[in-house]
């Protein structure tokens, strides 16, 4: 089976990339480049053909489009045709914003729901075109802030359930310093395989667990 490409060369060549159809965490604190390595490893998917539907919790999806370009990762090519952006930020500031082409804007972290019945509606619509399809929900821990853990353990354990059946690739994206360890251990345990990230004297690092080829180390990220 070919792997995902995530965009960092050190990652891929250590890793062979990450297996199709699985379950990943991927979790640091916000100095760790968490948002940059899902970023890439968008934009890498994207670019081998994959569909891709980002779950933004925490900025626009117009702000989203903005941060890959100023990675110059130039997703717009990819708008609405293998790139959705759900977006289940914008309506707390903005109560009146509208859906786009290429994103649709859902009711908030409070409507679990209503962000499970789109995710299963547009990995749908790809999956019908045969498709290979990432989730991935930026972040995890954004949804946390308005929810309890049992909550969102539960909304966590039907959208696993549903990828292993639909065979579509999740990833979940988690903050290592806004839980306690019971949580972040409770939805790491949900996962396949997990990528743990940090800086540490100027450098980014990375450990990869669950995977046919583990990375056991903290092994730098570049």
């Amino acid at each position: 089976m070919v792997g995902i490409k995530v965009g960092f060369k050190s990652f891929d060549e250590a890793s062979g990339g990450l297996d199709l159809h699985k379950i990943y965490t991927v979790i640091g604190n916000k100095e760790s480049g968490k948002e940059d390595f899902l970023y890439r490893m968008a934009a890498s998917s994207l670019t081998d053909k994959n569909a891709v539907v980002y779950v933004t919790t925490a900025k626009s999806a117009s702000d989203l489009i903005n941060e890959f370009n100023s990675r110059n990762l130039r997703v717009s090519q990819y708008l609405g045709k293998d790139l959705s952006i759900l977006d289940d930020f914008s309506k707390i500031s903005t109560p009146n914003a509208q859906d786009t082409p290429y994103s649709k804007v859902l009711n908030g972290p409070l409507d679990l729901t209503g962000l499970s019945v789109a995710l299963s509606s547009v990995n749908g619509d790809f999956l019908k075109e045969g498709r290979s399809v990432i989730d991935v929900i930026d972040s995890v821990s954004n949804l946390l802030v308005y929810n309890n853990p049992l909550t969102i353990f539960r909304f966590l354990q039907f959208i696993c359930g549903r990828s292993k059946i639909s065979g579509v690739t999740s990833v979940f994206a988690l903050d290592s310093e806004m839980h306690t360890a019971d949580v972040t251990e409770t939805i790491k345990t949900m996962s396949d395989g997990v990528i743990s990230l940090k800086f540490e004297n100027g450098k980014r690092y990375f450990t990869l667990f669950g995977t046919a080829k583990e990375v056991l180390n903290w092994t730098e990220l570049s």
